[in-house]
């Protein structure tokens, strides 16, 4: 059955409210006195890194939903993942460049009393690889390890595609291997495999492979899985309800298109800029309405630049890899803009 190519607009808007959340939860960590009504903020605030599980998610159904309105084959692997590199690595390469560049100059600022920035150049090359926490070393960036599981994703999703999408009885067996595969290979991808998952029979479910009853079983299969492996109730319940929101919510506004489509720039980005913002400002916060002033100058300059890093860095890189389509001498059929991240 051949599905629906519509723009699904409640995509954007999950894309933008999880990138904000993610940014508002490191804005709560940082080195500011959060008192009296800003506490409440970091109470809110503290939840927002459930928007990673969210990204899961999304990527899990954008991508098989990209993948089959493209008429995918395994032989266009190569060409697949050439496409997702050519998309998020420009971004994510250039964030670490002005991550290194941002910690100097931070390190270097009056005032200063984090720690020292001495990142190494071993560390930032095992980057480019996404290996840094298989070499013992700390991510330059708190979200970089979710990147690695995309990345990991993207290779399992363009090996498996063809095989899973083939009949049911094939989509059967992948997610199930998927989920036991979760128990016990110790890499990101198979940690987070149940929110991919769930990501993936929404895919199936909104393209008529599967019924309802089905649907719903193995939502519940994925959650039981996370909450057997010692996951707290909170990821599963964030993953049901982003599962949920695909496949039954049509909602879309200005301002959540708008976080949707800066949402990878924000992702990457909000830590070294809106981060240093906060913690540079509330150094001298010495009032409740001062704190709640720096959350907020640090919030819009931080969605100021994340639209200049979008327009400079990430559109160009998008539509560079709409160019390569997965049959020679044919445009693309990929008409949904694919997922970033976390």
């Amino acid at each position: 059955m051949k599905e629906n190519k519509k723009r699904i607009g409640i995509i954007e808007t999950i894309r933008g409210l999880a990138a904000l959340a993610v940014c508002l939860f490191h804005f709560s960590v940082c080195n500011v006195p959060f008192e009296g009504s800003t506490e409440y903020f970091v109470k809110v605030a503290a939840y927002g890194w459930l928007g990673v599980e969210s990204f899961f998610v999304l990527s899990g159904f954008i991508i098989p939903y990209a993948l089959s309105n493209a008429d995918y084959k395994l032989s266009q692997f190569f060409r697949f993942l050439l496409r997702r590199c050519v998309r998020i690595e420009p971004a994510y390469l250039v964030s670490i460049m002005l991550v290194l560049i941002l910690g100097y100059l931070a390190e270097k600022a009056p005032g200063f009393h984090g720690k020292e920035f001495t990142p190494g150049l071993e560390n930032i090359l095992l980057h480019i690889g996404y290996l840094p926490a298989h070499f013992g070393y700390t991510w330059l960036l708190p979200v970089y390890w979710s990147l690695e599981a995309e990345l990991h994703y993207y290779i399992i999703i363009g090996l498996c595609f063809t095989f899973i999408w083939k009949n049911n009885f094939n989509l059967y067996i992948g997610l199930a291997l998927g989920l036991a595969a979760s128990f016990f290979i110790p890499l990101n991808v198979f940690r987070f495999m149940p929110f991919f998952i769930m990501g993936i029979v929404t895919c199936a479910k909104k393209a008529g492979k599967i019924n309802t009853v089905v649907f719903y079983l193995i939502l519940a299969a994925a959650c039981i899985v996370c909450l057997i492996r010692g996951i707290g109730w909170e990821m599963p319940a964030i993953g049901l309800i982003t599962a949920l929101l695909i496949m039954y919510v049509e909602f879309t506004t200005v301002i959540t298109d708008f976080l949707g489509k800066i949402s990878f720039s924000l992702y990457l980005i909000h830590v070294p800029v809106g981060g240093k913002i906060l913690n540079i400002l509330g150094r001298y916060a010495q009032s409740e309405l001062q704190v709640w002033g720096a959350i907020i100058v640090a919030l819009l300059v931080t969605i100021i630049a994340s639209y200049i890093f979008y327009r400079l860095i990430e559109y160009p890189s998008h539509m560079l890899a709409k160019r390569i389509s997965y049959k020679r001498n044919e445009k693309s059929t990929d008409h949904i803009t694919p997922l970033p991240t976390a």
